[in-house]
């Protein structure tokens, strides 16, 4: 049976899997408030009775405050930034309308700052989870998919295919780049991403500013496989602040575990 560590006061209070993760907030800090239980909701209630904090996610504490507070931090109009004919306009001219197509309804582009929580953790970044999939992973016959997650039944979740070739890197690439674009639509300015590639992480903060320099080759002299959508995802990530957080996949953190759930739903409509 698998328990639940609740954190109520640590260094990052939240709610953990293993003893040796809660270990790591408790451990000689002064007045810290802990314990083990069997089910994850005994562990949100203890929290909930021990500190100021409404809203737990799965893995650290984050706190959950109301979007239209992150707004007011942020100074954003979000109507007038969903809604501009003039980038309307833009889009429709770019091939990079493909990838925006299903992101978001109709609906949801009049999303007004009352309607959903968002999970906010330190220095007001918004966490999303971005995950790729893809089945047959360079081979004939590949399918893959994307996977954003912002919480529970989200209205700014995606779940779709991959726009062109079917690889993992590229349904990584692409899920990035949904993602980002989703936090524009709805105003957020302070995004952290949490995925668990490291070459996502490693083309943004350390390869893409040397394949620049060096004319899009590699260090091999080969030209880089993937460099239009990674100038889609560098354009789509232009004016976020952006922090990268890098997880483990598969080992029950639960927004990495949704974003997967999404991905791989996505193949399903690779076509």
């Amino acid at each position: 049976m698998p328990f639940y560590y609740a954190v109520a006061k640590g260094r990052n209070p939240g709610i953990y899997l293993s003893w040796p993760e809660c270990q790591e907030q408790v451990n000689k800090f002064t007045g810290s408030i802990y314990k083990k239980f069997s089910s994850k909701l005994e562990a949100e209630h203890f929290i909930k009775q021990c500190s100021d904090s409404s809203n737990v996610s799965s893995n650290k504490l984050i706190e959950e405050k109301k979007f239209g507070s992150i707004l007011d931090k942020q100074k954003i109009n979000i109507q007038k930034r969903s809604l501009s004919p003039e980038s309307k306009r833009k889009r429709s001219k770019s091939k990079i309308r493909k990838l925006e197509s299903a992101e978001i309804s109709s609906k949801e582009s009049h999303y007004t700052t009352e309607e959903k929580n968002f999970t906010v953790g330190k220095e007001d970044y918004v966490d999303v989870y971005t995950d790729g999939a893809c089945s047959s992973n360079g081979r004939r016959g590949a399918q893959a998919g994307i996977g954003v997650w912002f919480g529970d039944n989200h209205p700014l979740n995606v779940s779709k295919p991959v726009v062109g070739r079917a690889t993992n890197n590229m349904a990584e690439i692409q899920a990035v780049t949904v993602a980002a674009r989703q936090a524009k639509k709805a105003g957020i300015m302070k995004l952290k991403i949490n995925t668990d590639s490291k070459f996502l992480i490693n083309c943004i903060t350390n390869w893409m500013p040397k394949w620049k320099r060096n004319g899009w080759k590699t260090a091999t002299d080969k030209p880089v496989i993937n460099k239009t959508e990674l100038l889609e995802m560098e354009a789509a990530l232009k004016s976020i602040d952006v922090k990268w957080n890098h997880v483990n996949g598969h080992v029950g953190i639960y927004g990495n575990e949704m974003a997967d759930k999404l991905a791989r739903q996505g193949i399903t409509n690779y076509k």
